[in-house]
């Protein structure tokens, strides 16, 4: 008797783990079990809804989308559903960077003071300039510590934050600002130790304003977005069609109104799978897309080239999915998550959006790589 008990329990062990297994394996042989898997993992992770998108070289070979864009609605999900991607924004306010740079009109390691009209110094530090690479490398000393809590009460929703980029900064660096405090620059010197910064890619969008002439939002859009096609994306939530939009939702599935925040171009992008897709495409291909040249050979390079002593590049960084080496970023916001990464291997690269903080997207990462390898 004892025996057969052994012989059952040892039966229901290799079940148990034949069936994790099963649930665990993510190969794709063909476009019907990618969506059979896809759906799988969909349902395991309980998600609202993902909108999906997969490029080799400067091609999309699959798109597609699950679940709800507004559950109130009953609205699906399609891969032309705009959502908020958080900080892969980042990249794009870097690509506007590195444009500039291009036009010889600033240097990587020139002191930004030079385009300011008030100083941006770390006070333990003042003798120590800060430079565009430090801001893009996160190595700038500039801190997020005390404006993550004074931040909280400065969404603004359903519309766009009134506050100017210019009125934003000079309320944060200047010492009679609402925002100054000595706590938004850390104990490092600049150059010296990474520490991700919001503020300084809030800076950067500033600074773009201040040595092109020109709004933000509307420099990007003549100079990336237009360029890429990328016609459903924008900084703007007034020139945005709130039909499609994804709705945010909270941890208990809960709408969350559509917001903005003062410091929009560390965060504060929306659009589709489609459309960013021609912007990794882009990267992928080292600055072109479609014959259209956005960055050069060598400025690509430069945006993919591990900076001293960080974790990043300038604004991407490199990680690992499923064993892969890729190069991207991801995001993360109230209602939001993110990722867009390729395979610097192969040139196969993916990205994911959900309308929900923290979704699992790892999994469904994994099956679109594996899937894009065999297009």
């Amino acid at each position: 008797m004892k025996n057969k008990i052994l012989l059952l329990l040892f039966g229901f062990l290799l079940l148990s783990l034949s069936s994790c297994q099963k649930d665990d394996d993510l190969t794709v042989n063909s476009k019907e079990e990618l969506e059979e898997k896809l759906e799988a993992q969909f349902s395991d992770n309980d998600l609202i809804s993902i909108s999906y998108s997969v490029v080799k070289n400067d091609k999309i070979v699959y798109s597609g989308a699950l679940g709800l864009a507004d559950i109130a609605a009953n609205k699906l999900a399609t891969d032309e559903t705009r959502y908020l991607i958080a900080s892969i924004s980042k990249p794009i306010t870097a690509v506007a960077i590195m444009k500039l740079v291009e036009q010889n009109l600033i240097s990587l390691d020139d002191d930004i003071n030079q385009k300011l009209p008030f100083s941006v110094r770390n006070p333990n530090f003042p003798s120590e300039k800060i430079t565009y690479r430090m801001l893009l490398s996160h190595t700038s000393s500039i801190s997020d510590e005390y404006q993550d809590n004074v931040l909280d009460t400065s969404d603004c929703y359903n519309i766009d934050c009134p506050m100017t980029l210019a009125q934003y900064c000079e309320n944060v660096f200047v010492s009679t600002g609402q925002y100054y405090s000595t706590n938004n620059f850390s104990n490092d010197n600049p150059g010296t130790t990474e520490e991700y910064s919001n503020l300084g890619f809030a800076l950067l969008g500033y600074l773009v304003e201040r040595i092109s002439l020109m709004p933000f939002d509307e420099y990007c859009k003549n100079n990336i977005f237009t360029p890429l096609g990328m016609s459903n994306t924008e900084w703007r939530l007034a020139n945005t069609l709130i039909s499609e939009l994804a709705i945010p939702y909270d941890e208990n599935t809960n709408p969350i109104p559509h917001y903005t925040l003062p410091d929009y171009p560390n965060g504060g992008l929306r659009t589709n799978v489609l459309d960013l897709a021609n912007f990794l495409s882009m990267v992928i291909e080292n600055g072109s897309f479609n014959g259209t040249q956005i960055l050069t050979p060598a400025s690509m390079a430069e945006m993919k080239t591990l900076q001293v002593g960080t974790g990043f590049c300038l604004s991407f960084y490199y990680d690992k999915i499923d064993g892969r080496n890729v190069l991207g970023h991801s995001g993360g916001e109230n209602g939001a998550t993110a990722e867009m990464f390729y395979d610097t291997d192969n040139n196969v690269g993916v990205i994911v959006f959900s309308n929900e903080e923290d979704a699992e997207l790892e999994n469904i990462m994994t099956l679109l790589l594996n899937f894009g390898d065999k297009q």
